[in-house]
This record gives structure tokens, sequence and C-alpha cells, in this order.
């Protein structure tokens, strides 16, 4: 059964591979618009620049690079939050220059990108590469894999512990392992800041890449993992009382990073998050110890199997309960948000854990039962039966350690919702006794637009004018009128292929010919995002 077991989980261990070398770069932050746009070609260099994002981030690496290749770190000049506004340095030369911007999210995962834009006329320079490395980015995939094995292994023997003693055979593997997640804590951090720089692994030598990774939501998270194991050590070899602080503490700390813990409302994400993985703890923390146990026949194996089968309902209904709260959350209701990288790992999770769900009711309703009555046959296919749920779980953590590189549907759910947002147009309205007008401006928020004028006369009936020029102005900016003619489409009057450079409140002043005698003008304000 074991072997079959692992030919079914090898190719999707394959797959998940594939996909991480295939996608280091993506993120769970969603860049949603700049100030400038990008490509724009402005007449003077801004004070600020602006990106901003679906959710809070922090700068991590922000430099200029100028028409000369001149490259400046304006990462100190940077402020976090929604929205990034960078301080420009004075003296800005004439040519393009380019944003290069790296920034991690809420949840501890970076993204990165950049914004070109010119000053006065466009130049040859190029924007800098900003996929990070793939080779570190596997190696953080292995040392997550190596953390959850050390957590759930041998963390989870050790609480295992607290229901029943672990035989002396059993404390060995159970402690290397928790030993494992002890290591694998720290390696993961300084590979998690080395990954948000987009640095090679190399980059492990130098402080940036632990500075780094430790100022980010996972470094609490690591700290707390590598505390959870060493009390955990010392539950098994000292004082067994301490794996309930280790328990504790581990579900703790995988609840304060992550895109679980981090999706919205958090009062509600960040507990289910621990419930979860403590019922994990307890659940896949008994296999080791009960394999062990199950080599012999003596009364202490027999009491280790029947406490296991009397506490392990409460663990499985706290993973069930909470896995379905965090899948509703991330994914929403089965539609196209499921037909993601995101999902389709989540539906191979599930097809396992349907398999390890399977082989734990056969274990307990059709094996414990002889297992204690003293049969040799059923002990056997129980350990057998362990071994595969062991493989399982290994092939499960190995799918959860691959959603570090896929953003959850719901932020990018959040991030389409956001962007149709700002593309919904902004309309006012200006009127004298002789004439009114309906102006819309799509998109409406700065940058490039589209302006378009509907104008009546005084009694609402539709006038033909001869010609309409609007000016536009931004005084309290100081920002001088900006003359452009409209042109007659289809019953209203266009102005297509202007930018409205920055946000804040413009005057629009329309100069309506209704003949060769007479002309109107009306004006109205409007305020852009």
């Amino acid at each position: 059964m074991t072997l079959s077991i692992t030919r079914l989980v090898a190719p999707l261990l394959v797959a998940l591979l594939l996909l991480a070398n295939a996608v280091p770069a993506f993120a769970h932050a969603q860049l949603l618009s700049t100030r400038p746009e990008a490509n724009a070609i402005l007449d003077q260099a801004p004070e600020t620049l602006s990106l901003a994002f679906n959710e809070p981030v922090s700068p991590l690496v922000i430099t200029l690079v100028a028409p000369d290749g001149a490259v400046t770190d304006l990462t100190a000049a940077s402020t976090s939050g929604k929205t990034l506004a960078v301080h420009l340095p004075s003296g800005l030369g004439v040519g393009t220059h380019v944003l290069s911007w790296r920034v991690v999210s809420v949840d501890a995962h970076p993204v990165a990108g950049a914004l070109v834009f010119s000053l006065g006329r466009a130049t040859g320079t190029a924007p800098p590469e900003t996929t990070g490395s793939r080779t570190t980015a596997m190696l953080l995939w292995a040392s997550k894999l190596m953390l959850f094995a050390g957590l759930f292994l041998g963390l989870g023997g050790a609480v295992f512990a607290l229901a029943a003693p672990l035989s002396r055979p059993a404390q060995r593997p159970v402690a290397a392992l928790a030993l494992l997640g002890l290591v694998a804590a720290p390696l993961s951090l300084g590979l998690h800041g080395a990954d948000a720089l987009g640095l090679p692994p190399d980059a492990l030598l130098s402080a940036p890449a632990w500075v780094t990774g430790f100022a980010t939501s996972y470094g609490l998270t690591a700290l707390l993992v590598a505390m959870a194991c060493t009390l955990a050590l010392l539950g098994l070899m000292v004082l067994p009382a301490l794996a309930w602080s280790a328990w504790l503490m581990a579900a703790i700390a995988l609840a304060i990073s992550g895109h679980a813990g981090a999706a919205a409302p958090q009062w509600l994400t960040r507990p289910v998050v621990a419930l979860h993985i403590g019922g994990i703890l307890f659940w896949i923390g008994a296999l080791i110890p009960l394999w062990h146990w199950l080599r012999e026949r003596s009364a202490a194996a027999d009491r280790a199997l029947v406490r296991f089968s009397r506490f392990v309902p409460y663990a499985v209904a706290a993973i069930l309960v909470s896995g379905g709260t965090l899948a509703l959350v991330q994914l929403g209701p089965p539609g196209s948000a499921w037909l993601t990288p995101y999902g389709y790992i989540l539906a191979a999770k599930l097809g396992l854990l349907f398999i390890l769900f399977l082989l734990a009711l056969w274990n307990r309703f059709r094996l414990t039962a002889p297992v204690l009555a003293g049969e040799l046959t059923p002990r056997l296919h129980l350990r057998r039966s362990i071994l595969a749920e062991l493989v399982l779980v290994l092939a499960i953590l190995a799918l959860a350690a691959g959603w570090r590189f896929t953003p959850p549907p719901r932020a990018i759910a959040a991030a389409a919702a956001a962007q149709a947002a700002l593309a919904l147009p902004a309309y006012a309205h200006a009127m004298n006794d002789a004439v009114m007008a309906d102006i819309v401006v799509t998109p409406g928020r700065a940058g490039p637009v589209t302006i378009d004028m509907s104008i009546v006369d005084g009694a609402g009936a539709p006038l033909q004018p001869v010609g309409v020029n609007l000016t536009l102005s931004a005084p309290a900016m100081g920002i001088e009128p900006i003359k452009l003619p409209a042109t007659p489409v289809d019953g209203i009057w266009r102005v297509e292929g202007q930018a409205i450079p920055l946000p804040g409140t413009w005057e629009m002043v329309l100069d309506i010919r209704i003949d060769r005698f007479t002309l109107a003008r009306i004006g109205t304000d409007i305020t852009l995002p």
C-alpha cells in the first residue's frame, strides 16, 4: 500500500517543484496604479512618486536609475502603507528614469516591479530585472518543507506524549525531527529575506538577507517556531508539560504570517489558523509514536492506541471546521477562483486528505479493535497503514509549502475589484442661465483620460454648438491653464489623449461657441484621486 501511495503522490511533488521553479516572483500584494502613469513623459520632475497597492506594503529596496545609468537608493525616502510614496531627489536630468521597487506585504510575501517615466523626452534606459532567484525560491520551499516536517512530526510527537508516553525507540526520531524544525526555522528566515530581496542563496553570507527576513511578519513566526521546537525538545528530555507551551506557541507562530492569517477578517482567520495547526499537531504527531508502539504487544502500547482513538476525533473536527472556513475565505464559493494555481494545490491537497481520512477511518473502525484484542495480522496492517499516512502527510506538507508561490484568489479578486473601481468615470456639471453641460471623465482618476461633454440649453434641449474648447487648471497645485479643443462625436464633444498629471481638484472651464456671434462660458470643479 505504501508503494502505491508513493507512486500516487510522486507526480504531485514533481508538479509542485516545476510550479515553484516557474513562478518565483508571485506575491499576494497587487499593484493597482502609479503616479505618474507608467511611461509618462513629464514637463517637470514631480516631488513624489506613488505606487498604490490593494493591501499595505513596506519597502524593501527602492532605487532610481537615471538616464546615464547612475543608481540612487531611495529606500529610506519611501513610506509604507497601501500607497507607497517615494520622495525624489532634486535635480533630475532630462531623459528616461526607472524606479525599481521591491516591497513586502502583510503576509510576508515580496513583490517587485519597475516604473518607467521620462522628463522632457524619452531615452533608452531599460527597466532592471525584477525577478528573483529561482534557486533561492526552491531552497526556500525545501526549508519550509523541513520546517513543517519538524513541527508536525517532531513537535507534534512531543504533543502526543501529553496523552501517552513515547516508547524509547520513538523518542529518538521524534527528537531528531524537532531538532530539524529548530534548524529549519533560522534557515528559512534567511532564505525568506534573500527571496524578498531577489538575491541568490549566497546572500545568506551577508547581513541584509537576515535583517530583511526578520523585518517581515515571517521573522516573528520563525522566532516562535524555534522557541516552540526548543520547548518540545526540553519536554521530550526533561519536563513533558513543556509540550503544552510548545503546542500553543507553534499554533500561534503559523497564524501570524502567511496568506491565511493575513486574510480579512483577521479576528476570525488567525484564531482559525491556530485551531487548524493545533489539531494537525496532535493527529500527525501521533503517527511515529504509534508506529513504534505497534511493534510490540504490551499494555503500554494498547494504552497509547486507546488514548489516541479517544482524543483524535476532536483534532479531526478542529481540522475540518477550520480548514473549511479558511478555504471559503481564500477562495469563496466554488467557481472560477478555484481554477487558479492556488486552487489546484488546494485540490491536490484535498485529494490526498480524502485518502488520508479514508485510511484513518479504516484504522479506527476496522483495525483498532482487533489490535486491542491481541490479533497479530491487524497489528501488521495498522503499522503499514500508518506508514502510508506518513507518506501522504509529507506530500501534503510539500503542497502546503508550495502555497508560498501562489497568490490566493481573494487577493487577486480584491486587486481586480480595486482596479475596476479606479476605472469608473467621474462626473461634473456646469451651467448658467443659457447653457448646461454634463462632463464625464473616464477613468475618473489622474492619468490618461477621455473627457466627454454633453451640452444642452437652459431648458434641457440639445444644442449644436459651432465649437467647444475646454480649459483645465489647478491653481492650488501651481498648474496654469491647459487649453484643449474638443471634437464632436455622435452628438457629444470629446477630448481624447489628454493626461491629467496629478490627483487633486481641477478647474474646468468650457468655452461654447453657440453661433458666430454668441460665446457661452461655464465652469465647475472636479476632484480626481
